[in-house]
């Protein structure tokens, strides 16, 4: 961050490569669309390198990133609402995996559509990027309480989802 902060634009890919994934996945457990994901996870990086200079040294860089995904992924999502209804029926999965893999991310991706779209951020979050409940709250701007019991009531929903799934079976 000092270095992108200092003007060297190749310090940008480097931080890229430490946060993409993380933003990919917040991006679209907002969006549920894999396209307009990835078109947020651009944008994210090109505002964090335009706006470098608010962020503050000492902080967390992954979260300030990860305010930065959200907003974005939010004003596509209000944007996108506004145009047209949206495709929920994309998968984050690659269709190149193996086919444990894929029957796994199937079944995750089941269990998460039974989750509300704020449940869904903060399970990526927290599951995905590995955020501690206190930096999430910072994140979303929400009482820590709020958060833990909302993370919980996630969880709870997702295991009654698959229990649900492995009976039918």
């Amino acid at each position: 961050m000092r270095e992108l902060r200092e003007g060297n634009i190749d310090a940008l890919d480097g931080i890229y490569e430490l946060t993409s994934k993380g933003v990919y996945i917040l991006a679209y457990s907002i969006l549920k669309n894999a396209e307009k994901a990835k078109d947020v996870m651009q944008d994210t990086f090109l505002r964090a390198a335009a706006n470098i200079g608010q962020y503050k040294p000492g902080t967390n860089p992954k979260a300030w990133i990860s305010v930065i995904a959200r907003n974005a992924a939010y004003r596509e999502y209000n944007n996108a609402k506004r145009i047209v209804c949206q495709d929920f029926s994309e998968h984050i999965i690659d269709k190149n995996v193996n086919e444990t893999m894929w029957t796994d991310n199937i079944i995750l991706n089941d269990a998460l559509q039974t989750l509300t779209a704020q449940e869904r951020e903060i399970v990526s979050l927290f599951a995905a990027q590995g955020y501690k409940h206190r930096e999430i709250a910072q994140i979303v701007g929400r009482p820590i309480g709020t958060i833990q019991w909302l993370y919980n009531r996630a969880v709870k929903k997702m295991r009654k989802n698959t229990e649900t799934k492995k009976h039918e079976e």
